[in-house]
C-alpha cells in the first residue's frame, strides 16, 4: 500500500505544479493587460517590472490553485486509466476510493496551507502590488520631443523642435520657453539646431545648442517699463533634471484601509463597524424626524384677537363645531346680535339646522371684551350691521391666514424629511454596499480554500471515466468546470454588490453548485459507468428502437 500511495503522489505532483505554473501564469498576463497602457513608455526597468509580476503572481495563485488541482487531477488519472493501471488497481483488490486517499489527503493539507495564504499572504502581496501598481501609473513617461509639436514634460520649460532627425538626439529649429522664473513667456531661446543627450546615469538631460539667439524682457530697477535684452551665440549649453521622470514610492500605509489588503480578522472589525453605524443611522433618523411630526401630536389652541373679539379661546371639545360654525357665518352674527340686545341668540336653532351638536359657550369658554359704555358711542343698525361684518371678516381673515401658515410650515417641513431620508438613504446603500463587499473578501477565503478539494472530487472520477491523459481533453474539460466556477463567482458578487443577494449564498455558491457534480461523478466512477463512450449510447438508442418496434407490433 505504501509503494501505492508513493506512486499515486508522484503521478500527481509533477503535474500539478506544472499545471498550476502555467495556469498562474495565463491569468496573471490576462491581469496586467488591463494596465498596459500604464507601462508604456515609463523607461522603469527590469526590477521594478520583476517585482510588480512577482507580487501579482502571489495574488493570481489563489485563483490558479483550483484549476491547478482540477487539470492535474484529470491528467493523472486520465493517464492512469489510458494506460490500463487503474484497471490493475481495481483487478487487485483495490477500490477507487483507496486509490484516491493519499491524493486526497495531499489536497486537504494544500486547501489548509491555502487558508493561511489567502488569510496573510496575500493581503500583504496585495498591499505591495497596487502600491506599486499606483506609482508607476502615476509616473511621467520617458522623455520623447517630438517634432513640430511642444514637450512639456520637463518642468518650467517648454520644448518644440520642427524637425527630429532619425539618430533621435539632432533636433533642428529649436524654439525654448524658459519659466523657470514664473514670469510668463519672458524669456525665449531659439536655435538653429541642437545635440541632445543624457548624463550621470541618465539623470540630467544636456541641449547643446549652435548658432541661435536669446531673449530676455527684465524688469528696471524703480521702473514700471521692462527692457528688452537680445545676445547672439554659437553654442550654448543647457542641463535639465530628470528627477521628475523617476519612479516615486509612497507609504504603504495610505493603501491599508482597502479590503484587498486586511486579513480575516479586520475584516470582521470591518464588517462589524459598518453594521453599527447603519444602527445608528436608522437611530438618528427616527430620533431627528420627530420635530417634523408634531402637528398631530399636539393639541392645537386657535386665538382671534382681531376687531371688536379680542381673544376666543376654544376647548378641545369644541374645536369642531366652533370651525363649523364660522364656516357658516352663523356663529359671530347671532352672538353679537344676543350680547347687543337686538335679539335672542339663535345657537341652538342654527346648530340643529346645520346638524351641529350645541356648544358650551360658558365664560370661560368665550370671553368678549367690548366696552361700548366707556366710549359712549350710540350705535343704530347700520352700525350694528357694519359690526357684524367686521367682526365676520376678521375671524374668517385669521382662520385663512393661519390655515396658509399651517400648509406652509408642514409643506417646508415635508420637504426637509425628504431631503433628511434622501441623505440618509445614500449612507445606508453605501454601508450596506461596503459591508457586503467586506463579507465576500473575507468569505472568498474560505470558498476558494474548499474549492480545491471540491475541483479535485470533479477532475480525479472524471478523468478516471474518460481513461484520456495528456493537456488535450483534460483540458477541455477543466476549461469548462473552471469557466462554469468563475461564472458563477462573478454573478454573485455582482448582486451581493448591490444588496440583490446575500453575500454569504454569493461567496458560496459556485462551490455549492459544482460540489454534487462532483459527488456524481465518484459515484459513477465507482462502478466504472461509461458516461462518454459513445457504443453505450448507441446501444441504448438501439435498445428503445427495438422496445418501440415491439410495441407497434402488437398494437
Amino acid at each position: 500500500m505504501k509503494k501505492l500511495d508513493v506512486l499515486m503522489l508522484k503521478s500527481f505532483i509533477g503535474p500539478f505544479l506544472l499545471t498550476t505554473a502555467v495556469s498562474n501564469f495565463i491569468l496573471l498576463i490576462q491581469y496586467l493587460l488591463k494596465y498596459f497602457d500604464d507601462f508604456v513608455g515609463k523607461n522603469l526597468g527590469f526590477t521594478v517590472f520583476a517585482e510588480l509580476l512577482f507580487y501579482f503572481s502571489l495574488n493570481m495563485l489563489q485563483v490558479a490553485l483550483p484549476l491547478g488541482v482540477l487539470l492535474a487531477s484529470l491528467m493523472t488519472f486520465g493517464n492512469l486509466g489510458e494506460q490500463f493501471e487503474l484497471t490493475a488497481i481495481k483487478s487487485s483488490g483495490i477500490s477507487l476510493l483507496r486509490t484516491l486517499r493519499p491524493i486526497f489527503l495531499f489536497i486537504v493539507v494544500l486547501s489548509i496551507g491555502a487558508y493561511f495564504f489567502n488569510n496573510y499572504t496575500i493581503p500583504a502581496a496585495n498591499l505591495k502590488a497596487y502600491s506599486l501598481l499606483y506609482d508607476i501609473k502615476h509616473t511621467k513617461p520617458a522623455l520623447d520631443i517630438k517634432a513640430g509639436a511642444f514637450y512639456n514634460g520637463i518642468p518650467n520649460y517648454s520644448i518644440k523642435a520642427k524637425e527630429k532627425l532619425s539618430d533621435s538626439k539632432t533636433l533642428l529649429d529649436v524654439i525654448i520657453y524658459d519659466h523657470s522664473e514664473g514670469r510668463g513667456n519672458k524669456t525665449i531661446i531659439l536655435a538653429d539646431s541642437s545635440l541632445m543627450y543624457t548624463i550621470l546615469d541618465d539623470r540630467y538631460l544636456k541641449l547643446e545648442l549652435y548658432r541661435g539667439h536669446y531673449y530676455s524682457e527684465e524688469a528696471e530697477n524703480k521702473s514700471e517699463i521692462d527692457r528688452f535684452y537680445r545676445t547672439d551665440y554659437d553654442k550654448m549649453e543647457m542641463v535639465f533634471s530628470l528627477a521628475s521622470f523617476d519612479l516615486k514610492r509612497r507609504k504603504e500605509e495610505l493603501f491599508q484601509n482597502n479590503r484587498q489588503m486586511k486579513n480575516i480578522s479586520e475584516l470582521a472589525h470591518d464588517i462589524d463597524s459598518f453594521k453599527t453605524a447603519i444602527v445608528k443611522q436608522k437611530t438618528y433618523l427616527i430620533q431627528g424626524s420627530k420635530r417634523y411630526f408634531k402637528y398631530h401630536l399636539e393639541n392645537k389652541t386657535i386665538i382671534l384677537d382681531k376687531g371688536r373679539l379680542n381673544d376666543v379661546d376654544i376647548d378641545e371639545d369644541s374645536i369642531q363645531v366652533f370651525d363649523q360654525t364660522i364656516k357658516a357665518s352663523f356663529f359671530p352674527v347671532t352672538l353679537l346680535d344676543s350680547y347687543l340686545g337686538k335679539q335672542e341668540p339663535q345657537q341652538e336653532s342654527v346648530l340643529q339646522s346645520q346638524k351641529f351638536s350645541k356648544p358650551k359657550f360658558d365664560s370661560t369658554t368665550i370671553r368678549l371684551k367690548i366696552d361700548l359704555s366707556q366710549r359712549r358711542i350710540n350705535l343704530d343698525s347700520t352700525d350694528i350691521s357694519s359690526l357684524k361684518m367686521n367682526v365676520i371678516d376678521s375671524i374668517l381673515d385669521r382662520k385663512s391666514s393661519s390655515r396658509k401658515a399651517l400648509y406652509s410650515d408642514a409643506l417646508n417641513k415635508a420637504r426637509n424629511v425628504k431631503v433628511s431620508l434622501s441623505s440618509v438613504k445614500t449612507r445606508l446603500y453605501q454601508y450596506q454596499k461596503d459591508a457586503n463587499l467586506y463579507t465576500i473578501e473575507m468569505q472568498k477565503k474560505y470558498a476558494q480554500a474548499l474549492a480545491c478539494i471540491i475541483m479535485f472530487l470533479i477532475g480525479a472520477p472524471l478523468g478516471a471515466i474518460i481513461k484520456k491523459g495528456g493537456l488535450g481533453v483534460p483540458t477541455i474539460i477543466a476549461i469548462f468546470f473552471f469557466i462554469i466556477y468563475y461564472i458563477f463567482t462573478s454573478i454573485g458578487e455582482k448582486q451581493a454588490k448591490e444588496g440583490v443577494l446575500d453575500p454569504y449564498i454569493a461567496s458560496w455558491m459556485a462551490d455549492a453548485i459544482l460540489l454534487p457534480f462532483g459527488l456524481f461523478f465518484l459515484k459513477q466512477a465507482r462502478v466504472d459507468a461509461r458516461l462518454f463512450d459513445i457504443d453505450a449510447y448507441r446501444i441504448g438508442i438501439e435498445k428503445l428502437k427495438r422496445r418501440f418496434a415491439r410495441n407497434k407490433n402488437k398494437a
